[in-house]
């Protein structure tokens, strides 16, 4: 009979910690990591500083001058004026505070001197003059800015791992560095010409000075400023074939009037943008002053003027009366009603059944809402020069997306964003600070570049500052 194999003991499994004892032992190790983070940071900085200079001088530290050595560097004495680092050498050290994202240290930053006794200036690579701030608090404050965090929330967050918060003054001072990209945004020629132009605006508020002045509680003397609204005049560049939006420039206008639209087309019309570089239609809103401005700028003869559907749509619901003796539940039927029936209007697949369905439409609602049918029938042939535009694209072997011809709903989603940062922002108080929200937006979206761009937005908005 077969010897019987003894059973293993069925072994317990640890228990599994509670959430409140492995929350302490994190924060413990924590502890320990931030304990050891101010020493490696401040070590990494002074070994970085001493090669630094060591480059410069061409010795390490201890070695001897060479009398010979006839080199020039980037550094100056300054009683002597002299460049000849022959003539230089490491005179100890002096204190300078740095504040990084993590952690803040005391360094020992090299000092040079010279053999006629006078020190020897140079700009360190790494540390900027008079500079306290690390580079990764400055991205940090504009990437929160776009993010539509506050200021004064954003010291908040810049604070929880060093522990020293920072002006509102220094964070607004770091944002509105990228104001300077408004200059370079509406130069240059276009290097990517879209197919399709759409055009719109949104409305911002700013604080403008005014020649009245007035005294503070402390006895300051102040400009008083005024509350203005302004809109800010954007061009889109739309593919048809991928759908992809860009912004091509903007504006700031005084008012969505002729002379404010004018003065954006005419600065589109000489960096390139027009029907022999590729531009073959408008797509607006249809107001009254970009209408005009549209009339005194020439595209080129093959570029179509499409009035946004989805506008007139609006306006015909807008126009629907009712009688007296409606209630307000029967004056909102009539209204989706009427809606409904004109926006069938414009499934029709060619301009013939179109206007079969325009017919019908205003046989049936011409005598209880002649307002709105004449609001439908007002322009009607602007809204559909997508359909040859359409066409052409068809013919030439290119499927165009009708959604990307016919209204600027495609925008909303852009204009939601502007948005956005204006009721974070609620009242911009200069028009640079109105400028650098325009920007941050435009990066943090990718709607600065026409081409793609996989790299991380505040590592291109960096880039642009430091190019602009």
């Amino acid at each position: 009979m077969a010897e019987r194999v003894k059973r293993r003991t069925k072994t317990r499994k640890r228990r599994p910690a509670e959430h409140q004892e492995r929350r302490e032992r994190q924060r413990g190790l924590q502890r320990q990591v931030d304990a050891l983070l101010p020493d490696l940071v401040r070590q990494a900085f002074e070994k970085a500083l001493q090669e630094e200079v060591t480059a410069l001088l061409g010795r390490e530290k201890g070695e001897r001058r060479d009398g010979s050595d006839l080199t020039q560097v980037e550094a100056c004495c300054n009683r002597c004026q002299t460049r000849s680092r022959a003539r230089f050498y490491r005179d100890g050290f002096y204190p300078r505070s740095l504040l990084t994202f993590e952690v803040g240290v005391q360094l020992k930053v090299p000092r040079l001197s010279c053999v006629c006794g006078g020190m020897v200036d140079f700009s360190s690579a790494y540390l900027e003059p008079y500079g306290r701030l690390w580079f990764d608090l400055e991205e940090r404050t504009r990437e929160l800015a776009g993010l539509c965090v506050s200021l004064r929330d954003a010291v908040e967050v810049l604070s929880w791992r060093n522990g020293q918060p920072l002006a509102i003054s220094t964070l607004n001072q770091r944002v509105l560095q990228a104001a300077d990209l408004a200059n370079a945004f509406h130069q240059g020629p276009i290097e990517r010409v879209p197919a399709v132009l759409m055009l719109d605006g949104i409305w911002l508020k700013v604080l403008l000075p005014t020649d009245e002045e007035y005294t503070d509680r402390r006895g300051r003397r102040r400009k008083r400023t005024k509350l203005r609204k302004y809109p800010v005049l954007v061009a889109y560049g739309v593919d048809p074939q991928s759908g992809e939006r860009w912004i091509l420039d903007w504006e700031r206008g005084e008012d969505e009037d002729q002379a404010s639209w004018q003065r954006l087309l005419d600065r589109l019309w000489e960096r390139g943008l027009h029907a022999e570089r590729g531009l073959r239609l408008i797509v607006h809103d249809g107001g009254a002053g970009l209408a005009k401005a549209l009339e005194m700028v020439d595209f080129g003869p093959n570029v179509a003027d499409q009035r946004c559907i989805f506008h007139k749509l609006q306006n015909v619901r807008r126009d629907v009366q009712g009688t007296p003796e409606m209630t307000r539940d029967e004056r909102r039927e009539r209204r989706q009603a009427v809606l409904r029936d004109a926006r069938g209007v414009y499934h029709g697949k060619d301009e013939a059944e179109i206007h079969g369905r325009f017919a019908a439409f205003r046989e049936t609602w011409a005598a209880v809402e002649p307002k709105a049918v004449a609001t439908l029938e007002r322009d009607f042939p602007q809204t559909l020069a997508y359909l040859a535009v359409h066409e052409r694209a068809r013919q030439a072997g290119q499927t165009w997306r009708v959604e990307c011809l016919r209204t600027t709903s495609p925008l909303e989603r852009i204009q939601r964003h502007f948005r956005q940062k204006a009721r974070q922002v609620v009242i911009a108080h200069s028009v640079t600070g109105a400028e650098a929200s325009i920007e941050l937006v435009l990066f943090h979206r990718g709607l600065a570049s026409a081409t793609p761009d996989e790299r991380p937005w505040v590592q291109r908005l960096e880039e642009a500052l430091l190019a602009a």
